[in-house]
């Protein structure tokens, strides 16, 4: 371990990178890998100059798993007491630390970011590095302002080069910008569940999303008490009071009224009744080799499956991957039919 330095999210969590000596680790060439918290990092022993053990976590994310030896050099990773972004107090609550700025810059590019996310509002072309500029030279601070973007709004100074061309921001040319703002306007029309996701309440992943998205409408999830919601299977206490303080606060309102004013439109995706899993509630466990979990779960969708995130009284099938753990062992004991990646993909061919 080279370093280990901060990166705040879009919930305004601290998350430890460590910056590795480069490694090659299942194809590809690793030099960060996360730490997930303060408490993950502390309970693995990891501090600057130890050696550690590395893996892609579902094949995909870098993760240290623990440390091997240290060495005499070795220094212990201090507890920040200040956001590194914006200098704000930091609380801690269990084993995370939280920026206490609402207003902190990356935490506000990183809501962007999950907003413009395939699978929330799938803004093709806009990048992080696209966000970051335009919080940064444009003002964008809201999902909202995605939506007033015009073509002036990429103007550099000056607005016009000696010949009397536009002159834009860096890195961008008419036909991107032409590009991205045709994106922009084609994710008004977005999946009710997509919508939920992408406004980033706490605790709401894809598949809360989607059993919420049944209620028909933003407005009539809105009117949804605690109790109903912890009815819900994939909604606990935590994630309700999430949602019930999300539609109270005001400022979220006006953010909902706006978005619909500007004529951003979240319809209810009609379900499909056909297809491999027609019928089934899967539940995904471990790692697959040829496909990512939100893949998968995307595939089973379309072809008329409900993927689950927990195994419960509903669920019809588990699909094992590599390294499966107890959502596994409860199907056992459930007696629930447990496949694995083979006939996931056979089922998948068959449609």
């Amino acid at each position: 371990v080279k370093n280990v330095f901060w990166q705040v999210g879009r919930t305004g969590k601290l998350t430890p990178l460590a910056e590795i000596e480069p490694v090659d680790l299942a194809g590809a060439t690793v030099k960060r890998a996360t730490l997930n918290n303060f408490g993950d990092l502390t309970r693995k022993d990891v501090k600057v100059g130890s050696r550690v053990l590395v893996r892609r976590s579902n094949e995909v994310i870098p993760e240290i798993l623990g440390a091997v030896s240290h060495t005499e050099g070795s220094v212990p990773v201090e507890k920040p007491t200040v956001c590194p972004a914006c200098g704000s107090a930091v609380r801690e609550v269990g084993a995370n630390l939280f920026c206490s700025n609402e207003e902190c810059p990356p935490r506000i590019v990183q809501k962007l970011v999950h907003y413009c996310s395939k699978n929330a509002a799938d803004v093709e072309g806009m990048s992080d590095q696209t966000i970051a500029l335009l919080y940064e030279k444009c003002g964008v601070r809201r999902f909202s302002d995605l939506y007033t973007l015009t073509k002036e709004s990429f103007s550099d100074e000056p607005a016009f080069d000696g010949k009397g061309k536009p002159r834009y921001l860096e890195g961008f040319q008419e036909k991107k910008i032409n590009n991205l703002l045709t994106a922009v306007e084609k994710s008004k029309r977005i999946p009710l569940e997509r919508f939920l996701y992408a406004i980033g309440i706490g605790g709401i992943g894809r598949v809360a999303a989607r059993d919420l998205a049944a209620f028909g409408s933003v407005e009539a999830v809105a009117a949804l008490d605690e109790e109903s919601l912890v009815a819900l299977e994939n909604i606990g206490e935590i994630t309700a009071k999430a949602i019930v303080g999300y539609f109270a606060c005001e400022e979220n309102a006006k953010e909902l009224a706006r978005l619909s004013e500007l004529g951003v439109v979240p319809y209810v995706k009609e379900k499909k009744t056909t297809g491999a899993f027609a019928g089934e509630y899967v539940v995904l466990t471990g790692s697959l080799s040829s496909l990512s979990r939100p893949q998968a779960q995307k595939l089973i969708e379309e072809q008329g499956g409900t993927a689950q995130s927990s195994v419960t009284q509903k669920t019809t099938l588990v699909v094992a991957g590599e390294s499966a753990g107890s959502k596994l062992e409860k199907a056992k004991k459930m007696n629930l039919l447990v496949i694995g990646e083979e006939e996931l993909l056979a089922r998948l061919a068959r449609k």
